[in-house]
């Protein structure tokens, strides 16, 4: 209706309701449409004119009772626009009349229909809420049971209006509704479940008391009717599906009396009971632990429960009748109990769904409890797999999933349950998990191919192949070798290639088959998945020939490794024949092409042998065509790139490296920047390998192009080119690299020296040194030593100049008027000593470096004679680390500085320890030696007029350097030395806690090559000693530690993990405000607070931030309550805490909704508090952004809590129950008005 203006739609909208009085349907019909259309245009404002509005609201309504069907689904479907474009009073208005029509009609479908959709197109606001709460409540309960329609709209009205209910409509609505599921109908209980279900989650504790009680009491009732019976059980699954969190608390009650239900002789009610524990275990794993042994006994009954069909006589064992097959006679192994032509089928019986829900039973264990995974493999595991044959199709594939499931478990959690020690209590204490189940899944593998494979040859149902299929995969992708009956699936699996529906899962486990077993393994079977892989790749359907190609890419891998062999040139050669197929077919998908192109790029790499030297030109000129064809580009490109980077010797001709260059680079000048990034990418591979192939004009060509993509502002693309240029500088020679060239290369080292572009840029310096150019280079250089010190190194060690600069940088560092001079050239050196030969570098003497050490005022200057002595004694250990710990004493004068020395040797040999192996327990012991006190530091030849602020942080510096020293030490030889540390943790010393605590806080950042279960072994018994420094005497430790914890909570979680109840409390005790910590300082005539506690406040708000995003899934240890009121505490601190505790609130709402439900009223004062604050005419900038930054923080944390409030009514968590007036009122007034201010606040 765009026709249509933004005035008044009354003229337009008249003549619409005057035809639906016509007596033509067609006229009415068409009349609705047109109104609809109006009603839906929002840009079309409806006429203020109330008489119109009554009038609409009329027609809409008179057509629910026309006598067409059309007509009355579209009036319905008119109501939902409808009432989003009219006030409360006209919806009050609708309900009422439709009330009365509901109460006159014979049918009252349509009317209710109606009713909910106003319901579901209604605003969610409180107002709208006690609307249709007080109007429709009255009529809907004394009809409930008359009526499913009735019961329906009471659903929705609960669902979308619930916190609206007053506590005694609330009760009024649940007595109603346990009347109707004790008198009504078989539809309208079913009905009134779904609705009490809905309501429960707004009944007190004390509702909620009194309906277990009731449902317990009819539990016990001798004599109680099977449908009564069945209704309570159902009722049971609902409430604990809507508000488990309740309900848990009633679970060791109520599970028990659904168990006794399976011992009663009525299927139904064994259903439902059986689908109730399902939800119970599936929705309360931690409290349905206690039912374990019951639930597996229940479920092995049930799941080969068939009353009218026996296949064994009860005292069999469930797997002899795979035995028994081996002996038979048929053609195919198998019992004919299997057989089509013998399956029972009985139109009355409905045993099969008792044993499809114990199946759903069981796999929902199987999901919640992988620490039993050990007893499942011994009880349930045999079990299922003899329900292998079971004739009902629905019960079989539910089984086959069930196994799959537990596969996957195995999988996933690795054997958790044979690592764990001791016992497992269920039902008795007997049941010892000790065995592996990876081991025990092995031992059934046999048996368990060898069923599948009769369900491929032989069931007809396709649910049941797929199944089949699925259980086949995982199984293959879990065991280490193949059993010795595999040959028998594998026969089978071609029975059914001729299935279309079934091709994507036989070529899943073929990629299963050659990711996890080896040639070797499967050499036997190549000839069979090379044909089912042939006849997939030429499949019409192209996801089908697409999925085999990715799997052809891991087959080539498998056939290839470790090396290629003859023996498998006739499957090579069979596949390639396919792939070149799809590669140049122009009516192929495009997908198919690009995985095409990236198998024919696997086989040159890995079969090259397997071809003529004429089929590898055909197929490296065809990935060159598909690289000029815009659409195969960037999946040719990444088939070049992977031949660059592959090893072995070079097997394309000169031509076809000179024109793949020459496309490559005219791609750099494309807008497009991901295709840029993937051609320099490729660009780089392709130089790296084949560069001996490019000719001088080819190579001056991409040198022309780099002028454009040099440039300091794009550095993902620098480095590649600058890698590129270096590969190429032995083609180019000296001629190659003009003036304009080297200037802009000169112009861009000082901002390529960090990050991806140092080790390219220094490769390319070292070239172009080597070439002649390191005179110029070196001169360049010189003025930007500060920051080029590694690349003048570079150019002086390549370039030949060592003799002579090491002289020249040596006079320099001994200039004591130019501390700057003197500081850059011992940098230099430092970088030239970890380059040159030793004796080379005996030119820089100990005697110049400690005189550096006394003589010098500048810290600066110290530090790099420290670094340079370094790199010194890097190189030769042994001839300058005694001299080192000799001088490592508390009363040299240079020890402090010493340290700087000995970090260098330490980072030099990282992976070296050997070397230092002799001298670490004597570092060990000096270093622990020395004494941090302020005349220590004084000794280091600070200035007498230095200031103790300077002497404070020459301390820390210090303090800081020996913290680092002890941590690489000990992560050399880690179970020497940790225990030593935990000792010292106790020191009466503050400033050697503070050393230990700085060194462990070093050793749980640093990356451990040792295994997991070893290093936390190791870091175990010290944890609980360092959690326990947060109640240190000195605030420097307790900071030290909290921040140490911030990290271990990111990076090693697993080592708080055991000790969350002891560290949370000391973390909240950390946010508190420490009002002894709190001082006045006279400034002028004005006292100011300060705050010594403030930095320690903060980082402890920042490890609860960190512990709360690693552990949301403990939340009783978390102790969720007191870190939401401590996060709101936090919002009245520093800004910096405020902001972290807005991102806590978030978090918190989305970790559980019910903790923050229960503090909205202090939250909506809070909040609106920032949002509402206004600030002086006069406010400095840092106060404008710290405001704007708080605001939309406290948008962000609103929209998380509004979003897990939803989230929580929708599912029916009790964190929804009740309203807020309070944060009802912040949201639809500060909140929204901000929001439409400035929608963009919250991102």
């Amino acid at each position: 209706m765009s026709s249509y203006s933004n005035g008044s739609s009354t003229f337009a909208i008249q003549p619409l309701l005057e035809r639906l009085n016509s007596q033509d349907s067609d006229f009415r019909f068409m009349s609705l449409s047109d109104l609809h259309s109006i009603l839906s245009n929002t840009s079309v404002a409806l006429s203020n004119d109330s008489s119109t509005i009554s009038k609409i609201i009329d027609g809409i309504l008179r057509s629910l009772s026309d006598n067409n069907a059309e007509v009355q689904n579209l009036a319905v479907k008119c109501l939902s626009p409808l009432v989003t474009r009219i006030n409360d009073n006209q919806i009050a208005s609708i309900l009422t009349k439709l009330s009365t029509i509901s109460s006159n009609a014979e049918d009252v479908s349509f009317t209710s229909t109606a009713i909910r959709t106003i319901i579901t197109s209604a605003p969610a606001n409180p107002t709208s809420g006690k609307l249709f709460v007080n109007r429709l409540l009255s009529s809907l309960l004394p009809n409930l049971q008359s009526s499913t329609d009735n019961v329906d709209v009471l659903v929705d009205l609960i669902n979308k209006f619930g916190p609206s209910f007053t506590l005694e409509q609330v009760e009024k609505t649940e007595s109603v509704l346990v009347e109707v599921l004790e008198n009504g109908r078989g539809l309208t209980r079913k009905r009134a479940i779904s609705a009490l279900g809905a309501l429960s989650v707004f009944l007190t504790p004390k509702l909620w008391d009194s309906l277990i009680d009731y449902i317990l009491k009819l539990f016990e009732t001798d004599g109680i009717s099977y449908d009564k019976l069945r209704t309570i059980v159902s009722v049971c699954g609902t409430l604990c599906k809507t508000d488990p969190n309740r309900f848990s608390q009633y679970l060791l009650a109520v599970t028990p009396n659904v168990i006794k239900c399976l011992n009663i002789e009525d299927d139904e009610v064994r259903e439902a009971a059986l689908t109730t524990l399902d939800i119970f275990i599936e929705y309360c794993p931690g409290t349905m632990s206690n039912f374990t042994y019951e639930i597996i006994t229940v479920g092995s009954k049930f799941v080969k429960y068939d009353p009218n069909y026996a296949t064994m006589e009860e005292d069999e064992e469930p797997m002899d009748d795979v035995d028994e097959e081996e002996e038979d006679d048929d053609d195919d192994g198998f019992d004919d109990e299997f057989d089509e032509d013998n399956t029972f089928s009985d139109d009355d019986d409905v045993s099969w769904k008792l044993r499809r829900c114990s199946a759903k039973l069981l796999c929902t264990l199987i999901q919640t409890r992988p620490d039993i995974l050990s007893q499942l493999y011994s009880s349930v595991a045999p079990l299922l797999i003899g329900q292998f044959k079971e004739r009902e199709e629905s019960v079989r594939t539910e089984i086959l999933n069930t196994f799959a499931t537990l596969i996957k478990q195995t999988n996933s959690t690795s054997g958790f349950g044979a690592r764990r020690k001791g016992k497992r209590r269920m039902s008795d204490e007997s049941m010892i998990l000790e065995a592996d189940p990876r081991t025990q899944l092995f031992a059934l593998a046999g048996r368990v191919f060898k069923l599948l494979a009769f369900h491929l040859q032989k069931t007809s149902g396709v649910p049941t192949k797929r199944a089949s299929l699925t259980v086949a995969t995982e199984l293959i992708s879990s065991i280490a070798t193949l059993p010795i009956e595999f040959p028998i699936f594998v026969c089978s699996v071609e029975s059914v290639l001729n299935i279309g529906t079934l091709r994507t899962d036989i070529v899943k486990l073929i990629r299963a088959l050659v990711t996890h077993h080896s040639r070797e393994e499967l050499n036997d079977y190549i000839p069979t998945l090379s044909n089912i892989l042939l006849s997939s790749i030429d499949d019409k359907f192209y996801k089908i020939s697409s999925e085999a190609l990715l799997v052809t890419y891991d087959f080539i891998l498998m056939l290839t490794s470790p090396a290629y062999e003859p023996s498998v040139s006739t499957y090579i050669r069979s596949l390639h024949s396919a792939i070149v197929s799809k590669v140049t077919a122009s009516d192929a998908d495009l997908d198919v092409r690009e995985r095409a192109i990236t198998c024919l790029g696997l086989m040159l790499i890995r079969a090259i042998n397997a071809f003529s030297s004429a089929e590898v030109t055909a197929d490296t000129n065809l990935i060159l065509d598909r690289l000029r064809n815009e659409t195969t580009r960037l999946a040719s490109i990444r088939c070049i790139n992977d031949i660059g980077i592959s090893e072995g010797q070079s097997f394309v001709s000169d031509e076809w490296v000179v024109s793949v260059i020459s496309e490559l680079a005219t791609l750099l000048r494309k807008s497009n920047r991901a295709l840029r990034l993937s051609a320099v990418g490729a660009l780089k591979s392709v130089t790296d390998k084949f560069a001996n192939q490019v000719d001088v004009q080819t190579s001056k060509a991409i040198v022309q192009v780099f002028r454009g993509i040099m440039s300091e502002d794009d550095l993902q693309m620098l480095g590649p080119a600058l890698s590129i240029l270096n590969n190429l500088m032995p083609v180019l020679g000296n001629a190659g690299i003009d003036n304009d060239i080297l200037e802009r290369i000169i112009s861009i080292v000082p901002s390529s020296m960090t990050g991806s572009t140092a080790e390219p840029m220094i490769n390319l310096l070292s070239s172009l040194a080597k070439m002649g150019k390191a005179d110029e280079l070196y001169n360049s250089l010189a003025s930007s030593m500060e920051t080029c010190s590694r690349a003048i190194a570079v150019i002086v060690h390549s370039g030949g100049l060592t003799s002579t600069k090491l002289t020249e940088l040596r006079e320099m560092a001994l200039q004591d008027e130019n501390e700057t001079n003197s500081r850059n050239a011992l940098m230099v050196l430092s970088e030239l000593a970890r380059l040159v030969n030793t004796d080379e570098v005996e030119i820089i003497s100990t005697d110049l470096l400690f005189s550096k050490f006394q003589n010098t005022v500048s810290e600066e200057v110290r530090v790099a004679a420290a670094q340079t002595f370094g790199a010194l004694a890097s190189g030769r250990p042994s001839a300058y680390l005694p001299q080192i710990i000799e001088q490592l004493v508390s009363d040299s004068p240079n020890a402090f500085l010493l340290l700087v020395t000995v970090k260098e040797v330490l980072a030099f040999h990282i992976n070296d320890p050997e070397s230092l192996s002799p001298y670490l327990e004597d570092l060990w012991n000096h270093i622990l030696g020395l004494e941090f006190v302020e005349t220590t530091v004084a000794a280091q030849g600070i200035a007498a007029n230095s200031s103790s602020a300077a002497i404070g942080n020459e301390k820390d510096g210090a303090k800081t350097r020996a913290a680092e020293c002890i941590g690489r030490i000990a992560l050399f030889e880690l179970r020497k030395f940790l225990p030593d540390l935990q000792t010292r943790l106790q020191s009466s010393s503050a400033a050697t806690r503070n050393i230990i605590i700085s060194s462990l806080r070093y050793i749980f950042k640093a990356e451990i090559v040792e295994g997991a279960d070893i290093v936390n072994d190791l870091f175990r018994p010290i944890v609980v000693d360092f959690i326990s420094r947060l109640e240190d005497s000195d605030l420097d430790n307790i900071r030290l530690v909290l921040s140490a914890i911030s990290s271990i909570a990111q990076s090693k979680p697993v080592l708080l993990a055991e000790h969350l109840n002891k560290l949370v409390p000391l973390l909240y005790e950390c946010t508190v405000l420490r009002k002894d910590l709190v001082r006045e300082v006279q400034m002028g005539p004005f006292k100011h607070k300060v705050d010594d506690g403030l930095d320690a406040r903060k980082i402890a708000y920042d490890a609860v931030y960190a512990i709360l995003i690693s552990f949301k899934s403990f939340k009783n240890e978390l102790d969720l309550p007191t870190m939401c009121e401590r996060a709101i505490a936090g919002i009245d601190d520093d800004h910096d805490i405020k902001i972290n505790c807005y991102l806590m609130i978030g978090k918190i709402a989305s970790t559980d909704t019910s903790v923050i439900a229960s503090k909205l009223d202090i939250l909506a004062k809070k909040f609106g508090d920032v949002l509402t604050q206004k600030l002086k005419d006069n406010a400095i900038k840092q106060e404008i952004e710290k405001l704007s930054e708080s605001q939309r923080r406290v948008m962000q944390a609103t929209e998380e809590i509004q979003k897990s409030l939803l989230e929580a009514s929708s599912t029916g968590n009790m964190a929804a129950q009740g309203e807020n007036p309070a944060w009802e009122q912040y949201i639809n007034s500060t909140y929204s008005r901000v929001k439409s201010l400035n929608p963009q606040t919250s991102k």
